[in-house]
């Protein structure tokens, strides 16, 4: 089960210190900043075979401090293809749902007061074979060069991911929430792909 806390100590601390560190570092970058190098990192993810090719794609609708989605999903819904997004299940603590969603009209704010789509939207668990988008793009508090994720400590994604996924696993951020190597936990999911302003890894 995803739950940081019930980690050895030593491994929670230093999971700890490390989303401390990186949410000061988006805390203290500057607007103007951020949106250049989120527009470079989106650029980044456009020029992909894989996005490229893609004819359903999983994303996220970006918060303040992430590297921003909008391009994204501008140019998923331009392009006629498949979006899903992810939704909050309000009565089932740490566990999400995807749901396919037609465009920016069909958003509300969530139970944590992000854009999720609206309840009369489908959605659907990691074990249904009707949520099978081709990439999906996750965030993260920090990445590794091994393609190790560390999310906000949730579990969300984690728990989501639990499943065995086909689709080629993305993770957005900025270049300097790339570490050499995270302390990872058991459950924790590795990504495929990293796209940050500055380079794309395949680890």
């Amino acid at each position: 089960m995803p739950v940081d806390n019930i980690l050895p100590a030593d491994l929670l601390e230093a999971r700890g210190r490390i989303r401390a560190h990186m949410r000061r570092l988006r805390a203290t970058l500057p607007l103007k900043d951020a949106a250049e190098r989120s527009l470079a990192a989106q650029k980044r993810v456009l020029a992909q075979d894989v996005w490229k090719q893609a004819r359903s794609v999983a994303l996220y609708v970006s918060v303040r401090g992430e590297i921003a989605t909008r391009i994204l999903l501008n140019d998923a819904w331009a392009s006629g293809r498949e979006v899903w997004l992810p939704r909050v299940c309000p009565d089932r603590s740490g566990e999400m749902v995807f749901a396919r969603c037609p465009g920016w009209e069909y958003l509300r704010p969530g139970s944590f007061g992000l854009l999720e789509p609206e309840a009369s939207l489908p959605g659907y668990g990691p074990r249904d074979t009707l949520f099978a988008p081709e990439c999906m793009l996750l965030p993260g508090l920090a990445f590794d060069h091994r393609g190790g994720r560390l999310g906000q400590g949730g579990g969300y994604y984690d728990r989501f991911l639990a499943e065995e996924r086909t689709c080629v696993l993305i993770g957005l951020c900025f270049d300097f929430q790339l570490v050499d190597c995270l302390p990872q936990a058991p459950w924790d999911r590795p990504v495929q792909r990293i796209c940050t302003e500055e380079r794309e890894l395949c680890p």
